[in-house]
Order: structure tokens, then sequence, then C-alpha cells
């Protein structure tokens, strides 16, 4: 794994960021403000990317399971609030994490901006 381009995606991602209210979504838009604050939020919260152990809980079967499944995902931002987002090399996607000894995600995967702003 290439950290350093694994930063630069992350960093580009922020950088191209352009909030898009889908044609027939329900509930009100996110202000614009809330969007550029949750973009600063994230910048703010990106580490040193790192390998970590990860408990996966995305899936029922993987809540049911009789042993955590554990996968090696790469942190990527920790927001100090108890949320941390990781690379999942396996799946080849971002996904959300509550932030502990381990780590445990809750099924919110995707690109890296949208997965950080569904805490």
């Amino acid at each position: 794994m290439d950290f350093a381009a694994l930063r630069r995606f992350v960093e580009s991602e922020i950088d191209s960021y352009v909030y898009q209210v889908p044609d027939g979504a329900l509930g009100r838009a996110c202000s614009a403000e809330w969007v550029a604050g949750q973009i600063a939020e994230m910048r703010a919260s990106l580490v040193k990317p790192e390998w970590v152990q990860v408990e996966l809980r995305d899936t029922e079967q993987q809540l049911k399971a009789e042993f955590p499944v554990m996968r090696p995902c790469v942190r990527v931002a920790r927001d100090q609030k108890g949320y941390e987002l990781y690379y999942d090399p396996e799946a080849g996607e971002f996904v959300l994490a509550f932030a502990g000894t381990p780590p445990q995600t809750f099924n919110v995967r995707g690109d890296a901006v949208g997965c950080f702003m569904a805490r």
C-alpha cells in the first residue's frame, strides 16, 4: 500500500468535492455553510496513514459471528469525536468506524468525503 498516494487521493477528493442533492431526495438539503464546515473539519482530521486491525460490523452475519471479523485497514482520518475514517483495500472503498480498541465499522462505506460527512 502506497500511503503517500492514498493521502494524495483523499486530499484530492476533499479539494474536488461538490455537494449534490439527487433529484427526488427527501428532506432538506444541507446548507453550503454546513458542507464547508464538514470539509474543513475533514481536512483538519487527516492523520498519517497507518495500518489498523478493524472489526467489521457491517452485516448481520458479521454481527452474529461467534468471533469478531477482523480486517487490516488504513486509518486516514480521526475526528476526535469518536469516529475514524479508514480505507479498506480488500473492498476498495472507504469505511467509517467508531474509534476504539479495536475500531468497529457500522456499514457506512463509499467515498472518503461522503463517509466522513455521514458522522
